[in-house]
């Protein structure tokens, strides 16, 4: 396995949602999904698999500034290193009684979904090798199949039990939901810099760096948006200068608004989520 969704590619490295309650939310990160605090304020927590870099963070949500929140996120990646982690996971889930909300085989990977307090959707998977991933005129093949329960399980030992999320643990891609598909679509080809990789689904996109199945899809399959759903902003990490040097020139040339910050540039995509920028 070539891990694309890391080494030298632009990826997907943070994600800050809004919650309602933080007290249950950090219970569910915690206890149910296995993240570690990082840190943790009256308004926020920073959760971790490392104890160093920082991979969701939890926000309260106040709704006093509705500019500052975006409730077009269908579903965020937890990515495993190995199916035996997934097969651990998996055991996890039994044995804690925790729902799950369904689960598949992507062709590229294995997938099991759930969802957050806040009923947000969070897809806990583990890549198949990347030489048994199929093309059809240059687009990696995906597809929805029924989700192997039992070669999971048996991935591994009952003894070997869940305690936490591995350290190897990453973002492996995010999900989502929007309006208007070929203008977001645009923003994120032209500007950000992925590649398309797969617009086989009806009203999809998916899209990636250095060959990898997806870092972010993009979807129109609901008309309406659920705005009880709520993603703060998301963190958009360049492997290089030279590729981030590129999308910054871009959004120079654009005219695009755009802010320095501590964490990046902040810009926003056509559906006004706001992104990080930030290199390696």
């Amino acid at each position: 396995m070539h891990y694309y969704y890391h080494k030298d590619a632009i990826h997907v490295s943070k994600i800050d949602l809004l919650v309602s309650n933080l007290k249950r939310s950090k219970q569910f990160y915690t206890e149910s999904l296995g993240f570690t605090v990082l840190k943790e304020t009256e308004t926020y927590i920073s959760l971790t698999v490392d104890f160093d870099e920082e991979i969701i963070r939890l926000h309260q949500d106040e709704d006093t500034n509705k500019a500052d929140q975006s409730s077009n996120i269908y579903h965020f990646n937890i990515l495993l290193p190995t199916r035996r982690d997934l097969g651990k996971f998996l055991h996890h889930l039994i044995l804690k009684q925790i729902p799950i909300d369904g689960a598949a085989d992507h062709l590229v990977s294995e997938a099991i979904y759930l969802k957050d307090p806040d009923g947000i959707g969070i897809e806990i998977s583990c890549d198949k090798d990347d030489d048994t991933w199929e093309k059809d005129n240059q687009q990696i093949k995906m597809d929805s199949l029924p989700f192997d329960y039992k070669g999971v399980y048996y991935a591994v030992n009952e003894t070997d039990l869940f305690s936490t999320l591995p350290v190897d643990t990453t973002i492996g891609h995010l999900h989502l939901q929007v309006d208007d598909l070929d203008k977001t679509k645009a923003f994120y080809q032209n500007v950000i810099g992925f590649n398309i990789v797969n617009e086989a689904i009806n009203d999809a996109v998916f899209m990636s760096d250095k060959n990898y199945h997806h870092h972010l899809a993009i979807n129109s399959w609901k008309k309406e948006k659920d705005q009880s759903k709520k993603m703060k902003s998301f963190t958009i990490t360049y492997p290089n200068c030279e590729k981030f040097k590129k999308t910054y020139e871009t959004i120079m040339e654009s005219n695009m608004r755009y802010q320095e910050t501590n964490d990046g540039i902040a810009i926003e995509d056509p559906e006004n989520t706001k992104i990080y920028l930030s290199i390696k």
